[in-house]
C-alpha cells in the first residue's frame, strides 16, 4: 500500500546544509568570504566588528568601550544579584525585569538543546537602582544608568547600576543588547556575549512617546503588548493610548458601563479595567508609561449617546450628523455638550478611574483638538448661555470647557495638579488665546502642525512646554491613499525610517528655548491600520524616533550614515527574534553584506 504524497512529504525531515560563507571585520565592515573551516557567523561580526559605535540601539550618549572578544555562557549560567537598593518596590520590578531579560535572551537561542562549551563557569548580573522609590515612569525619573562587563577568572561579572529601576532596566536593555546567538560555536550553536565592555547613557529628552490609537480600530491587549515590547527595546517610555474616538468607546468603565455599551464595536471589542490595569503594569516593568487620552471635546460621539434616555440630556451634540463634512473632519462627527454639567462629570469619572488604573499621575492628556465651532453654533441653548457670559467668540466657549475639564481633572487626581497637562496643538493654543487661557506652568502643547509651521516657535516664544508630533515627519499612517471619495482623505507621502530619523526641528529654534522641549511623539493613526500591519507599521520607523530622542545623533539631514542602517538592522533581527513583526529595510542581501548597498 503507498501513502498519499502529502503524507510522505510531511515526513521528511527538513534539509540542512554547511554554508561556505564566512564573515571577516575589514575596516570596520564585515565582508562575506567563502571559507572551508572555521566559519564566523554574521551575527558575531557584527558583534564585534565595528568599534565602539557598534551593535547598540539607541546609540549611547556617553562614554562607550565595547571589547572585541567574547565568550560563550549557558542560559543556566546567568546569576543575578541586587545590590544598593533599598526601597521593596524596586527591588519587586527588577524581579520582573530579570524575568523579561531572560525571556529576551531565551528567544534569541535557535537550538534549545546545543551544548556548546562555556567559555566561563558563571556569568553573574550585579544589579542596582538606587534608594528611591520606583514612581513613575514620571517625567523627572532618572533614566541614566553604566554597564560595565569584566571576566575575573572564570566568572564574567556584569554591572548595571541606574539611579532609579528605570534608569537600572534600560542598562539590562543595553546589556542583552551585548548577547547573541552564534550558530557556529560547537556543532548547533550557542550564546556569545562580550568579555569586555563599559557604557555610561542617559536620554536627551524626558518624553519618548508613540501614540497607538484605537478608537478608530480596535487592537487586542496581547498586540498592544507587543507594541510596548518594541517600545522596551527602543528605550521609548510613552505609550499614548488615544482609547477612544468619535467613532468608537471600546473602554469598559466600571462607574460608566453604558459608555462601551453604546460605543463599543461589539461586545467583544472592549478594555476591561482589568485589561488597562494589565497593560499598564506590564509597560512599567518595561520602563513604560501608559498615558491614556479621552479626546475631547471634538472625537467624542460613539459612547455619549446614551444621555438623554437616562434623565441626563444629551451630553455630546452632532452625533453622526450629515453632511459630516460640516461638522468634523472625518466621518462620524461628535462633539461633548459644553453647557451640560453632567458631562463633566463623567469626564471626571472616567479620569479618575484611569488614573487609578494606570497609576500615573503627574502626565496626564485632555485631547482637545479639531473642535469644529459650527457644530456648538446651531445649537440656541448654548447661544443663549454664551450670551448670558457676555461670550461673542465661540473660542470662547471650547475655552471654558478646557477650564472646567482642567479643575475637574484635579479632583479626580486627588486634588493634585499634574505636572503636566497635556493639549494637541490647535486655533485654541495659538495668540492670542494661548496666554489668555492657559498656563505654562500646567500645560503642554503636542504640537502636531507641519514642521515648517509657525506654530511651535510661537509656543516656545511664548514659555510654553512642548511635545513634538509634526505631521510631516512623524505621523506612521501616512502615505496608503484614500479611503473616502469626499474631503481630504490622506495626509500625504509614506515617511520613511530616514523621514523620521533625520528630523531635528530643535536645531532651528533659538538655543535658549531647548529646554522647553521634552520630546517628541510618533502617532500611528488607524484609520487604515489593521491587526496584521501595526507591526510593520511601527517598526524600524518607531525605532528610528527612539535614537532621536534618547541620542539625537549629529545628521546632516540628507543622508544616513551607514553605521545607522547597519546598526537598525541588528536591531531588527532583535525584535523579530522576540516576536515582533518587522517591516524590511533593504533587501537580505545587503544585511549580509553591510556597506555594499548604499
Amino acid at each position: 500500500m503507498s501513502l498519499p504524497l502529502d503524507r510522505v512529504f510531511k515526513r521528511r525531515k527538513r534539509k540542512t546544509f554547511q554554508s561556505p560563507w564566512s564573515w571577516v571585520c575589514v575596516a570596520g565592515r564585515c565582508e562575506r568570504r567563502a571559507v572551508r573551516s572555521s566559519r564566523t557567523s554574521l551575527a558575531s561580526c557584527i558583534a564585534l566588528c565595528g568599534g565602539n559605535s557598534r551593535l547598540l540601539w539607541p546609540r549611547p550618549t556617553g562614554n562607550v568601550l565595547l571589547g572585541e572578544e567574547s565568550v560563550v555562557v549557558h542560559l543556566q549560567q546567568i546569576e543575578f544579584v541586587t545590590v544598593n537598593t533599598s526601597d521593596q518596590e524596586t527591588r519587586n520590578l527588577l524581579e520582573h525585569a530579570k524575568d523579561v531579560f531572560i525571556g529576551n535572551i531565551r528567544s534569541s537561542i535557535k537550538s534549545p538543546n546545543a551544548k556548546s562549551r562555556p567559555g566561563v563557569d558563571a556569568f553573574v548580573i550585579y544589579l542596582s537602582a538606587g534608594s528611591g522609590a520606583a514612581t513613575g515612569p514620571s517625567l523627572d525619573v532618572d533614566e541614566s544608568y553604566t554597564v560595565d562587563v569584566l571576566a575575573r577568572g572564570r566568572v564574567l561579572e556584569a554591572r548595571v547600576v541606574g539611579r532609579s529601576y528605570f534608569g537600572a532596566r534600560h542598562g539590562l536593555e543595553t546589556l542583552g543588547q551585548m548577547i547573541w546567538w552564534d550558530e557556529t560555536s560547537g556543532r548547533e550553536g550557542g550564546l556569545r556575549v562580550l568579555s569586555r565592555a563599559s557604557v555610561e547613557d542617559k536620554p536627551t529628552f524626558p518624553y519618548r512617546g508613540l501614540l497607538i490609537d484605537t478608537g478608530r480600530q480596535f487592537f487586542p491587549v496581547e498586540r498592544l503588548k507587543r507594541v510596548i515590547d518594541g517600545m522596551a527595546a527602543s528605550k521609548l517610555n510613552t505609550f499614548h493610548w488615544h482609547i477612544s474616538d468619535s467613532q468608537s468607546f471600546p473602554f469598559d468603565s466600571a462607574q460608566f458601563p453604558e459608555m462601551a455599551r453604546w460605543g463599543a464595536y461589539s461586545g467583544d471589542q472592549i478594555y476591561t479595567p482589568d485589561d488597562v490595569k494589565d497593560l499598564a503594569d506590564y509597560a512599567r516593568i518595561r520602563g513604560v508609561r501608559v498615558l491614556v487620552e479621552i479626546d475631547s471635546p471634538a472625537h467624542a460621539g460613539a459612547g455619549w449617546q446614551w444621555g438623554t434616555e437616562y434623565g441626563y440630556g444629551e451630553l455630546a451634540l452632532c452625533v453622526d450628523q450629515q453632511p459630516w463634512s460640516s461638522y468634523c473632519g472625518e466621518p462620524n462627527c461628535g462633539q461633548l455638550n459644553p453647557i451640560n454639567e453632567h458631562t463633566y462629570r463623567i469626564l471626571e469619572g472616567l479620569y479618575k478611574e484611569l488614573l487609578e488604573l494606570t497609576g500615573i499621575r503627574d502626565v496626564v492628556h485632555l485631547g482637545g483638538d479639531e473642535v469644529n465651532l459650527d457644530c456648538w453654533a446651531q445649537y440656541g441653548n448654548i447661544t443663549a448661555a454664551m450670551q448670558a457670559q457676555n461670550m461673542t467668540d465661540h473660542h470662547a466657549m471650547w475655552a471654558e470647557f478646557e477650564t472646567k475639564m482642567l479643575h475637574r481633572l484635579v479632583k479626580a487626581n486627588r486634588d493634585e495638579t499634574p505636572k503636566a497637562v497635556i493639549l494637541w496643538s490647535s486655533p485654541l493654543t495659538k495668540r492670542p488665546y494661548i496666554t489668555t487661557y492657559f498656563d505654562p506652568k500646567i500645560h503642554v502643547i503636542q504640537s502636531w502642525g507641519g514642521s515648517n509651521w509657525p506654530e511651535t516657535p510661537d509656543l516656545l516664544e511664548d514659555g510654553f512646554r512642548v511635545i513634538l508630533s509634526h505631521v510631516d515627519t512623524w505621523y506612521l499612517d501616512c502615505g496608503f491613499g484614500r479611503w473616502r471619495e469626499t474631503g481630504e482623505a490622506a495626509c500625504g507621502e509614506y515617511r520613511t525610517w530616514q523621514t523620521v530619523y533625520n528630523h531635528r526641528p530643535w536645531r532651528d529654534y533659538p538655543q535658549q528655548h531647548w529646554g522647553l522641549v521634552l520630546g517628541g511623539e510618533a502617532a500611528i493613526w488607524s484609520e487604515q491600520t489593521g491587526d496584521a500591519s501595526l507591526g510593520p507599521r511601527l517598526w524600524p520607523r518607531a525605532s528610528a524616533l527612539a535614537e532621536r530622542l534618547w541620542s539625537d545623533t549629529p545628521t546632516n539631514g540628507y543622508s544616513t550614515d551607514e553605521n545607522v542602517y547597519t546598526r537598525l538592522a541588528a536591531h531588527m533581527e532583535l525584535l523579530t527574534s522576540r516576536g515582533l513583526k518587522t517591516e524590511a529595510m533593504w533587501p537580505q542581501w545587503c544585511s549580509q553584506n553591510p556597506g555594499k548597498c548604499l
